[in-house]
């Protein structure tokens, strides 16, 4: 009976074993049909792997478990090189054969599925900023009571110079194949003490001008429609109604087309009232109430190396509209409660390098009313291409009525603003530029005054 007993038990270790060593066994072949051949060829297909000449595995003759993990441990080495869909594929085969790439001394760790979708780009600025005003634009000028309700005419009321630290942190979250999540983040520190921009209520040197979360949008597709909703940058037309770096849209905007033959695009919500680090003009955009927004956009190409660009532009605004400035002598209304304003552009490569562009403005007020632009660009600037370089010199024209902002670092709000800009961009290094920036502004009232503002800025791209 005990033989009987210690037989069976030996029949059953030596089952078990079998069993257990036949499904380790990293030579046995993995069946014709296995799910792994067809990933595998399709991996090698989009080229993550390399096939067996014609680009296929398995065939005629079956891979052992080994043979198929050699594969796939290559696959995991150029995982960089899968999108979205094979890295599951990947990361499916490496399960499967986890053991034999074990035993191949392949490092097996899940896909970094977030890294996909998370990623953050930006880039760190140093810059220093030297200007020069006078009459009508000097701070002593407001001061003096002849500025009522605008405030400074300039964001630098008196001469002198800024040095200052940021970085601009741009966050993106993939959250399907046709949506993503961005968050904008600009954080600015003074490098002098007591200089201009600097919080007074904070000891740290954090710049009142500075935006936390300035833009918060999600951007996708729905068909053939390209839709962003949130809080965003727009900048239509040549950027004369809504300057760069203005943050001003929050709302909705939908496009459909093709902008190298035909695009529309449609943006319905707000207008911000005011904004830290950009000047508004109290003209158009009240303080206190909303102010809503309505544009419609074309971008049609005319030719290969031409554009045309118009827009038109709503903005409203209640009944109690009063627009208040800090340290403003009296109170300034918008011209008035619905303002309609008109764009008209177009841009042509006069050499694949030179490219001439223009744009005229003008809204629906009775007195200046008008807003032109025409300016000359040379070459491009590539953040990967050290030597890359851009220059582009331009005349501007903003009248008071005209338009929600005057220009970068300069308001012209109380007197308008009209000159020439030189703006620059050199790639010195991979990822590193150096931008100039350089005005010579008078009024466009009649009116005596200039602003002369020079900056240059060393980034940092990541």
């Amino acid at each position: 009976m005990k033989k009987s007993i210690i037989a069976l038990v030996v029949m059953a270790i030596f089952c078990i074993s079998s069993v257990v060593l036949a499904a380790a066994n990293p030579f046995d072949d993995v069946p014709a049909k296995h799910w792994a051949y067809d990933a595998v060829n399709k991996l090698a297909k989009d080229g993550v792997i390399d096939g067996n000449g014609n680009r296929t595995f398995g065939g005629d003759k079956p891979m052992t478990r080994y043979e198929m993990a050699l594969v796939v441990g290559k696959a995991i080495s150029n995982a960089t090189k899968a999108d979205a869909e094979n890295k599951a594929l990947i990361e499916k085969l490496s399960n499967e054969f986890q053991k034999e790439l074990e035993n191949l001394g392949v490092r097996v760790k899940a896909l970094e599925k977030k890294s996909d979708k998370l990623t953050v780009s930006g880039f760190l600025h140093l810059s220093e900023q030297v200007w020069r005003n006078s009459g009508v634009y000097e701070g002593s000028y407001f001061a003096a009571g002849k500025n009522p309700g605008y405030g400074s005419e300039s964001p630098h009321a008196d001469d002198g110079q800024w040095l200052a630290l940021g970085v601009d942190l741009f966050t993106r979250y993939k959250v399907n194949n046709n949506w993503q999540l961005v968050i904008h983040d600009d954080l600015t520190r003074d490098a002098q003490s007591g200089s201009f921009a600097v919080n007074s209520s904070a000891s740290d040197g954090l710049m009142a001008g500075q935006q936390r979360g300035c833009e918060i949008y999600a951007i996708g597709s729905t068909g053939i429609t390209n839709v962003k909703v949130g809080k965003f940058d727009y900048i239509p037309v040549y950027g004369m109604f809504l300057w760069p770096d203005n943050k001003a849209v929050v709302g909705a905007q939908f496009s459909v087309g093709d902008p190298k033959e035909l695009k529309a695009t449609a943006t319905y919500g707000y207008l911000r009232k005011s904004w830290t680090g950009t000047t508004v003009n109290p003209r158009i955009l009240s303080g206190t109430t909303d102010n809503r927004y309505a544009a419609l956009e074309l971008t049609a190409a005319i030719a290969k190396d031409a554009n045309i660009k118009a827009a038109y532009h709503r903005v409203s605004n209640d009944g109690n509209y009063t627009n208040s400035i800090s340290g403003a002598t009296d109170v300034v209304k918008p011209y008035a409660t619905t303002m309609n304003f008109w764009e008209l552009g177009a841009d042509k490569m006069l050499t694949p390098k030179l490219k001439l562009y223009g744009e005229i403005e003008r809204s629906d007020a009775n007195t200046e009313n008008k807003a032109f632009i025409v300016g000359l660009t040379y070459g491009k600037a590539d953040i990967k291409t050290p030597g890359s370089f851009s220059i582009t010199g331009r005349y501007v024209h903003w009248d008071i009525n005209s338009s929600v902002n005057h220009g970068t670092w300069m308001a012209g709000q109380a007197h308008g603003a009209k000159g020439p800009e030189l703006a620059s961009n050199f790639i010195i290094d991979e990822n590193v530029g150096i931008m100039t920036w350089v005005n010579y502004m008078s009024p466009t009232d009649g009116t005596s005054g200039k602003i002369r503002t020079i900056k240059t800025e060393l980034d940092f791209y990541f």
